[in-house]
């Protein structure tokens, strides 16, 4: 047979040409309905085979030309179309004279079948022209058909535009972020390069000042150089917190009475033409942080605030809240995860800040106060502190104008299983953490759930513990001093390639439960996580 193949997507034409050409069939293509009906008119096709929607004269308005043709009427005409399944359209498409309304995609052996079947069909037919009918009831059921397609060509393109605006939203968040890590793992190593030379320069303005005796100017000036120096000394501080290297301790800490403790000398700088409202709800969970750097934040923000009112009246309002981050906020925000956290709030009534400095407001050395007004890095040192607490700072700009900062801590979950619950039965686990507190929270969590702890702070002697004693599950944290999780692992596969291991870190944008079980591993255990979060994890691994 020979034919007529219309559709203006070219795979769409390539593929039906290839299915039919494969059975001996001539196939030519057209990319548009004025394009296929020149064709139809000058050749002689055997089956007309069409889309609907299409650019100049669509499906619809081929097929009424075709059957008003005096010759070209006894062509069967086939609609093939991916997009408009309703039955209406169906019926419209056959009241204009189509023979087939197919849907794809369809198997080669099916569409041969229906193609040879209409084409049967129409040939023991007597064809005559359509009669010309109502021009109008055409145009109205026609214009109605055409912004049902549209309607859903729309709403399949706003469909797409959605998934990829959040994927778009996702890579630059996932950019942002890997972003400060690369220029705080920089910043981190400048740092520490700029100690050891403050070190120098602190340490011989000592002896300078020794040796300069009863010379006023030259001990003034070893003063003046000690002074200088102590300040570069305070400005590597805060780049090695930005850079998450300050090593501060953390503790369990009652985050309302951290806040009011900060709050007491931050209030005091204050002007007196700045308002300070404290709202601290007195029922918030505990969470792990150091006390030092939760104090340090407060201060910070506090004083941002106060630099965005400025010298006219204003108002500075802190809060803390519990708050539960759901699947929705933790799509927006890669850096929480659902669960429970507190939420500390900064916000003022200040100039606010313009959409171009909300993207970079973190970023090391960016401020938008005048010169000489700041360093550029408080923000990015809390931004710092706040990856090291597993927890997030976000900002945004109310409508009234200023801005708010929120700091998310997660919530240290202390209570034990339900009654019920049905966890450990006095399995060995070795537990294997650096960080002291972590390693003694995950002791009292694995006691709680039934299982015997053994919890060891160094890959070293957990590894000669291994070696004479077997355990039933051992749980490693990713980041450690000495070896990684990773090379721990692989070192405890080597003696016991039965073991079954559980790697435990925060956010990794280059690891997921998939890839680390590829690795080997039974689970990946993201923290901050809670009793209930390690019990399901453990058992899981177990197989329990």
């Amino acid at each position: 047979m020979k034919i007529l193949s219309v559709d203006d997507n070219a795979e769409s034409l390539y593929v039906l040409a290839s299915v039919l050409g494969k059975q001996g069939h001539t196939v030519d293509t057209a990319s548009d309905g004025c394009e296929a009906l020149a064709l139809a008119e000058a050749g002689n096709y055997d089956v007309i085979i069409s889309d609907v929607l299409m650019p100049r004269m669509d499906g619809y308005q081929l097929c009424r030309e075709v059957r008003r043709h005096a010759r070209l009427c006894r062509v069967p005409f086939i609609f093939y179309t991916a997009t408009y399944a309703q039955p209406r359209e169906a019926s419209f498409a056959l009241g204009l004279g189509a023979d087939r309304f197919l849907l794809k995609p369809l198997d080669a052996e099916t569409l041969i079948r229906e193609v040879v079947a209409a084409v049967e069909e129409r040939r023991r037919a007597v064809s005559q022209p359509v009669e010309s009918e109502d021009e109008a009831i055409y145009l109205k059921e026609y214009n109605a058909r055409l912004i049902a397609q549209i309607e859903a060509r729309m709403h399949t393109l706003e469909v797409s535009n959605r998934k990829l605006r959040d994927e778009l939203e996702a890579a630059n968040r996932r950019g942002e972020t890997q972003k400060l890590e690369a220029v705080a793992t920089l910043a981190g190593g400048i740092a520490h390069e700029f100690n050891n030379i403050i070190a120098g320069i602190l340490g011989f303005a000592d002896l300078g000042s020794e040796t300069a005796g009863d010379n006023a100017t030259a001990s003034a000036s070893f003063r003046a150089i000690r002074k200088a120096g102590q300040r570069g000394r305070e400005l590597v501080t805060q780049v090695l917190t930005f850079a998450r290297q300050g090593g501060e301790p953390r503790e369990i800490l009652d985050l309302a009475a951290e806040v009011r403790s900060a709050l007491d000398p931050a209030g005091k700088t204050l002007p007196a033409s700045i308002e300070l409202v404290v709202e601290l709800s007195g029922d918030v969970p505990p969470v792990v942080a150091a006390a030092a750097q939760v104090q340090q934040v407060v201060a910070q923000l506090v004083s941002n605030a106060q630099h965005a009112i400025g010298e006219k009246a204003g108002c500075v309002r802190v809060q803390l809240a519990a708050q539960r981050v759901d699947d929705e906020m933790a799509r927006r925000h890669p850096g929480l995860r659902p669960g429970p956290y507190v939420r500390l709030s900064v916000s003022d009534n200040g100039a606010g800040l313009e959409a171009t400095a909300i993207g970079r407001i973190f970023d090391p050395f960016f401020t938008t106060k005048n010169v000489g007004s700041g360093t550029g890095l408080g923000l990015s040192v809390v931004h710092g502190i706040m990856q090291a607490c597993d927890g997030l700072v976000a900002v945004n700009t109310p409508p009234g104008g200023g801005a708010a900062f929120h700091c998310f801590f997660p919530v240290l979950e202390t209570d034990g299983p339900a009654a019920g619950e049905n966890f450990g039965h006095g399995e060995r686990v070795l537990f294997l953490d650096d960080e002291p507190l972590l390693a003694a929270i995950g002791e009292g969590y694995l006691k709680k759930l039934g299982y015997a702890p053994v919890v060891m702070r160094d890959p070293a002697v957990a590894l000669a513990f291994l070696r004479e004693n077997p355990c039933d599950l051992v749980v490693t944290d990713l980041s450690m001093p000495e070896l990684s999780g990773i090379d721990f692992a692989r070192e405890v596969w080597a003696l016991r390639p039965e073991a079954r291991v559980v790697l435990a870190t925060c956010y990794s944008a280059t690891l997921d439960a998939e890839r680390v079980r590829t690795m080997g591993f039974r689970e990946l255990l993201l923290k901050p996580y809670n009793i209930h979060g390690l019990g399901e994890c453990v058992m899981r691994a177990l197989g329990t």
